[in-house]
């Protein structure tokens, strides 16, 4: 039995019990995902065209549990979680696996025209608004997380309400078994509205088998602005298989940041949609790789109205014998004209056995266009580094700071500053061989 099979008939067998425990809104499109799944046969491999190094069949093949009949966790994270941005004032809440946890009082701390709540409330009180008009509903990730969802994350910016705090949402699980968790994450920024939205990731048990089937769908109105920050901090047992689409209208602004620190696995899809004229697309990634990591990001970026701009920029750093993988597709459609698309993938390799495998791509049938891309894989300077060492700058020290230089380009994407400062601390931390809960670091260790 593959993967996919085994997931096909575990919810054909229990499709009465999930149906009986969502709103109506959530099961409309589960019949339409099991058509795409049922078609597809099988989930990719490592070697299909776009999954050179992830393969999704391996990632969903263990016996995950999956928590059909909505039994309660406890969620006491909220009184002792401490996340590592003290700096940043937010409103958060929680998924703990895939349950919606507000925080204490944070309905009340959420100005007038915001909202943040579970996706099984906002099912019920806007059952219309659940779905992005320009979700992937073939691909497979989104399938299967259509099938099985339950519950999520639902934001609403109103029209022209500017929210200055950043909305956070920590993933969080805390099963003591194998868990997969189908999370669902909804954000609708309406006109002339601007926000700042933060998801980290936070498994709460280190030995313990994880993953995250997590879809991410935007809309971004006319005229605003959403700034998207993906903070990946996991454990070498957790996996995560993820897609995040966007549908931009006219006049919109997107600036997209993902940062990998820690985990096991990661495969990572974008989806960027337009829906009008003169929008603005950024993406950011950053990627500090380490013992047997694998981390996979897939950009597929559709420009087909006129007067837009896309600006990708990733870089990984890969130590020991973790691999990458960059597969960037920009489609420039008949019509798109005056289109400005730049793609860049660099990447560092630190190690003698790390990885990487980058492919970016573009296909323009358009004229009175601006695209380039490209990708580079190198290591570091050597005459940098040897003469940072005949200035007395100790030989890890020299590849810290040289490697810090490398990816500050990536950080300046983040618009927000207190949590642009914190990131190039994390980073730092993470360079310096730490986690985010260790107390003493060791260069020795990312050498």
């Amino acid at each position: 039995m593959n993967a996919l099979t085994q997931y096909i008939e575990l919810f054909k067998a229990h499709r009465s019990t999930i149906e009986a425990n969502a709103p109506a809104a959530l099961n409309e499109r589960r019949t339409e995902a099991l058509d795409v799944l049922e078609k597809c046969g099988r989930l990719p491999q490592r070697g299909d065209e776009g999954y050179e190094i992830t393969s999704l069949n391996d990632m969903f093949a263990p016996d995950y549990g999956i928590n059909i009949a909505r039994i309660k966790f406890p969620d006491d994270e909220l009184s002792t979680f401490r996340c590592e941005l003290p700096s940043v004032t937010r409103a958060w809440s929680m998924l703990v696996n895939d349950h919606f946890v507000a925080a204490p009082g944070l309905e009340q701390s959420l100005p007038e025209g915001v909202e943040v709540m579970s996706l099984r409330r906002a099912a019920e009180l806007y059952p219309g608004m659940i779905y992005g008009d320009k979700l992937p509903v073939d691909n497979p990730v989104v399938a299967l997380n259509t099938l099985f969802v339950q519950d999520g994350v639902f934001i609403r910016i109103r029209r022209g309400v500017h929210f200055d705090t950043p909305i956070q949402i920590l993933n969080v699980f805390n099963s003591a078994t194998p868990m997969l968790a189908a999370r669902r994450i909804r954000v609708v920024v309406e006109e002339g509205a601007h926000a700042s939205v933060l998801i980290c990731e936070h498994p709460r048990v280190a030995d313990v088998d994880y993953l995250s089937c997590r879809v991410v769908d935007v809309t971004v109105a006319r005229d605003a602005q959403l700034d998207f920050y993906d903070l990946e901090e996991a454990t070498a047992r957790s996996r995560r298989a993820s897609v995040f689409a966007c549908d931009q209208h006219q006049e919109s602004r997107l600036n997209m940041s993902n940062i990998f620190l820690d985990g096991g696995m990661t495969r990572n899809d974008y989806c960027i949609r337009y829906s009008g004229d003169h929008a603005t697309t950024r993406l950011g990634g950053l990627v500090i790789g380490g013992r047997e990591q694998s981390i996979d990001n897939s950009v597929d970026i559709a420009h087909s109205t006129q007067h837009c701009s896309s600006n990708q920029l990733f870089k990984y750093a890969l130590f020991d014998q973790s691999k990458g993988a960059f597969g960037g597709m920009v489609n420039v459609e008949a019509g798109a004209r005056y289109t400005d698309a730049r793609q860049s993938n660099r990447n560092l390799l630190a190690s003698p056995e790390a990885r990487m495998h980058a492919m970016p791509q573009l296909i323009i049938n358009c004229d009175e266009v601006k695209a380039s891309h490209g990708a580079t894989t190198g290591q570091l300077d050597e005459r940098a580094l040897f003469y940072m060492r005949s200035r007395g700058i100790p030989e890890a020290e020299a590849r810290m700071m040289l490697i810090n230089a490398f990816m500050t380009d990536v950080l300046d994407h983040v618009q927000l500053e207190p949590l642009r400062e914190r990131l190039r601390h994390l980073v730092d931390k993470r360079l310096r061989g730490c986690n985010s809960t260790c107390n003493t670091c060791s260069l020795e260790k990312l050498k």
